[in-house]
C-alpha cells in the first residue's frame, strides 16, 4: 500500500501535465497557458488531499497494530549493533593517535 505522500506527490505530477496539457490546447497566451496549470495542479492537489483524509476518516486503525515486542528487539539490537561500531571506531582513533605519537 502507497503512503499518503505518494498518492499527494503523483496527484501534484499529473495536475501539472494535464493542466499543462489542456493549457496548450485551450489557450494561446502563454500567461494563460501557465495560468491554468498553476490552477489546475492545485485543484487537482486539494481534490486528493480531501479525498485521502475522507479515506483516513473511515479506515479501520485497528489493522494497523504496531508489535511493541518486535520493534523493541529491533531497536536493541541496532542499539548493540551502533555501541559496537563506535566501539570499533573509538579504537581506530586509538590506533591512529599511538602512531602519531611514535613519529
Amino acid at each position: 500500500m502507497l503512503k499518503q505522500d505518494n498518492y499527494v506527490s503523483f496527484a501534484i505530477v499529473v495536475g501539472f501535465f494535464v493542466g499543462l496539457m489542456f493549457g496548450v490546447a485551450k489557450f494561446d497566451e502563454p500567461e494563460l497557458m501557465v495560468l491554468w496549470t498553476i490552477l489546475s495542479t492545485m485543484g487537482i492537489y486539494l481534490i486528493i488531499t480531501v479525498a485521502i483524509s475522507i479515506y483516513y476518516l473511515f479506515m479501520d486503525s485497528n489493522n494497523a497494530k504496531v508489535h511493541k515486542e518486535k520493534l523493541e528487539e529491533s531497536l536493541e539490537h541496532y542499539r548493540k549493533e551502533f555501541d559496537r561500531k563506535e566501539q570499533e571506531v573509538q579504537n581506530i582513533r586509538a590506533f591512529i593517535k599511538s602512531l602519531r605519537s611514535i613519529d
